[in-house]
Order: C-alpha cells, then sequence, then structure tokens
C-alpha cells in the first residue's frame, strides 16, 4: 500500500511538473561572477535560479527587469530580411553575461527576491512608459514589453525591444554606481513547432477584449456602446489609468472607435466582497452616472463571470441616453497590487444561479421518469395471484360470495 502512495505522489509530480512555465533568462551588467555556463541539456529549477541569482546580486545592484509576453530561445538567432540579427547589443555583450536557456518560474523567483518595497513596476507601451522612473524609488525595476504593433514582424519587435534595453541600461548606468539587467518574459513562444501545426488562412477576426490594467483583469467578447439608439463596438484600447487604494478603485479607459468619450469603471470593497456598481462616463462636456441594471459582485479574491449581457445604462431623464453593454463578462479588480504576474483570475462567481434552466429541465424530466418508475411498482405489488386450487380427488372448492 505504501509503495502505490508513493507511485502516485512520484506521478502527480512529474505531471505538475511537466506544465511549469519554462523561459530563457539573459542577464548583463556588473554581475558578481558569471562562471556558470548556459547547458541546453538541462533545465534550471525554480529553487536553483534563485541560489544563482542571490550569488550574482551579492553587491546589492539596481536590478531591472525587463519582460517580454513570450519568448523562447529560437528567438534569440531570428533574423530580419536584410539577415541582421535581432539582438545586436546582447550579442555584443555576450561575453559578460548569464545565459539560461530554460529556466522555471523565472518571474516567480525574481518577485519573490525583489524586496516589495523597493519595487517598481511600469510598463512600455507605445506612448513610452507608463510612469516615470523615479532616482530613489528602489533597487528593483520590471519593465514589461507591451508596445506591440499592427503589421510588424516577430524581428523588428525584437529588435525594438533590444535597441530600448541598450538605451534604458545606459541612462540607468548614468545613475547608479552598479546595475544589472535581466531580459525573460511571462512564457515561452516556441510551444509547438511550425511544421506540426495548422494553419487556418481568411479565418474571420474576432474582437474580443481581454486587458490586464493597473490593478484590474477585464475580458468580454464584446463592448458595445449605445447613444441615443445608436449602437458601435467601442473598438482597442486605446489607454487607461487606474487609481485605487484597499477599499476603492477607479479605473479610466478610452476606446479607440470613440476617443471623445472616456468611462471610469468604479469598484468597491466592503464586507469581504468587492462590488462594481456603476460607469462614470464623460463624453465632451458630458458627465453621467451609468449604474448596473443587475448586482455586479464576487467574494474578494474570485472573479465575476456571466455569459449573459451585463449593462450600465443611463437613469436620468435625459435627451441622449446612454448605455454600455459587456457580453461574455469575466472581471476581477485588485486593489493591494499592479503586478501582472499577480493578477491572475480566481474563481468565477456566476451571475447564473446553481439552478439555470437546463438544469431545471434535466430535474424535471428525472422527477417524471421516478414517477412513473414508482406507480409501476407500486401497480406490480398490488397484484394478487390465485392461492387455492382444485383437487381433482378431493371435495370441490367452494367460493362464497363475500369471498
Amino acid at each position: 500500500m505504501a509503495y502505490n502512495l508513493i507511485f502516485i505522489f512520484t506521478l502527480v509530480l512529474s505531471v505538475i511538473s511537466s506544465f511549469a512555465v519554462q523561459v530563457p533568462v539573459f542577464s548583463w551588467g556588473d554581475l558578481s561572477k558569471t562562471s556558470i555556463k548556459s547547458n541546453p541539456l538541462t533545465k534550471v529549477s525554480a529553487d536553483e535560479f534563485g541560489y544563482i541569482l542571490k550569488e550574482e546580486l551579492k553587491k546589492d545592484p539596481f536590478t531591472v527587469i525587463f519582460i517580454e509576453e513570450t519568448l523562447s530561445v529560437e528567438d534569440f538567432s531570428l533574423k530580419n530580411a536584410n539577415g541582421e540579427t535581432s539582438f545586436p547589443y546582447l550579442r555584443a555583450n555576450i561575453g559578460d553575461s548569464l545565459y539560461l536557456p530554460t529556466v522555471e518560474h523565472a518571474l516567480h523567483v525574481l518577485n519573490k527576491l525583489a524586496d516589495p518595497e523597493k519595487v517598481d513596476h511600469v510598463k512600455l507601451t507605445e506612448n513610452g512608459l507608463s510612469a516615470d522612473i523615479e532616482p530613489d524609488s528602489g533597487n528593483f525595476l520590471f519593465i514589461n514589453l507591451k508596445d506591440a504593433r499592427e503589421d510588424e514582424s516577430r524581428s523588428d519587435l525584437l529588435r525594438r525591444h533590444n535597441d530600448f534595453m541598450e538605451d534604458m541600461f545606459l541612462k540607468l548606468q548614468e545613475r547608479y554606481d552598479s546595475v544589472v539587467a535581466v531580459y525573460t518574459a511571462h512564457y515561452p513562444s516556441w510551444t509547438i513547432p511550425a511544421a506540426h501545426s495548422r494553419v487556418r488562412r481568411q479565418a474571420a477576426t474576432t474582437s474580443t477584449h481581454e486587458h490586464v490594467l493597473d490593478g484590474l483583469r477585464l475580458y468580454a467578447g464584446k463592448i458595445l456602446f449605445s447613444e441615443d439608439g445608436n449602437t458601435a463596438d467601442v473598438g482597442d484600447l486605446a489607454k487607461s489609468s487606474s487609481e485605487f487604494n484597499s477599499t476603492v478603485m477607479n479605473t479610466t479607459i478610452s476606446f479607440s472607435n470613440i476617443p471623445s468619450a472616456s468611462f471610469s469603471l468604479n469598484f468597491r470593497m466592503e464586507m469581504g466582497y468587492w462590488f462594481f456598481d456603476s460607469i462614470t462616463l464623460q463624453n465632451g462636456s458630458i458627465v453621467e452616472e451609468l449604474p448596473a441594471t443587475s448586482d455586479v459582485y464576487a467574494i474578494e479574491g474570485f472573479s465575476y463571470r456571466c455569459g449573459q449581457n451585463v449593462t450600465f445604462n443611463s437613469v436620468n431623464d435625459t435627451s441622449t441616453p446612454f448605455k454600455l453593454t459587456f457580453v461574455d463578462l469575466k472581471v476581477q479588480p485588485f486593489f493591494k497590487t499592479m503586478n501582472e504576474s499577480d493578477m491572475a483570475f480566481g474563481d468565477s462567481f456566476n451571475c447564473v444561479g446553481f439552478f439555470s434552466v437546463p438544469i431545471w429541465s434535466g430535474l424535471f424530466v428525472v422527477f417524471v421518469l421516478l414517477a412513473i418508475t414508482f406507480y409501476g411498482i407500486m401497480m406490480m405489488m398490488d397484484i394478487r395471484t390465485m392461492d387455492r386450487f382444485d383437487d381433482p380427488k378431493g371435495k370441490t372448492i367452494t367460493i362464497n360470495a363475500a369471498e
């Protein structure tokens, strides 16, 4: 029995480890030692990576972490149409760098190593950095590279990030005596070989919205805006900003199809629940409160999920009524963090109760079948068989009328 339990435990651990996020890590700058050489035949566990970081950062340098959405070993060998590499700056520093091709949970280890009171998190967007970098704000700076552009190849995107890292590293060296840079990603980009993947051509484009904003994670199949009865899709997210504390959060967003309007999503925390009560619309000189037509709330740490339409509607008698509709909504505010790696959706609190229409239909059919079965069993139990028979050699049975 004990052998079986050990075998099952080992099997579960192997399955869990097979799903671990494995990404490359490239580090350069004022490292304590760079004697560790990359080994493509082995992977570095989270514990091993944590030990390596502590050894490399013994001098307590200012550490900047550049974070791609996806990155794999194959990306370092990409070249553009002219045959030029996407990482000329990293190649120039390869002699004094630390390169680990496969690291498990690299960002988790980096976040765990950093002091929460000495950490800055910023994003690189199409309009530049989302916030200014304060010289004495901390020892760790996390920069999420989220500035992908339409009709841009993968090699061109990585080349732009290479140039940005070079420029940022030089600026930080002017501010600090000792600087270390780390280049890694959230997820691997080459999980399936291209030769074994099937590409569907001329597929219809989807207009889904999935955004990880400052302190907020939101997904919607569609977002529709109605003004005086005219309804249209809001388009792509143009810009966003958040203001929040431990009990209140207001996230202001605007979209490409309606640049004149901005929407402030109002969340509050109360008694262990968070509530999405209303949206403040500012359209030119018009400022109007759009309350939710149904309750949108969940337990702290849970997300809200609704496959139906969630609508925020004008209640005032205005000449131009407004309405914002989320189709297939999933949302969760995070009042205590802006770190994207810590903003994963929690368990869903669904807008439809457990006893939905299909469940009620199934229960009704089951109850009808049980009633028919019960009635049939009762009828069979009520059948009376003969308990007296004629004996040809004996006296004839006489049955009275009373029987």
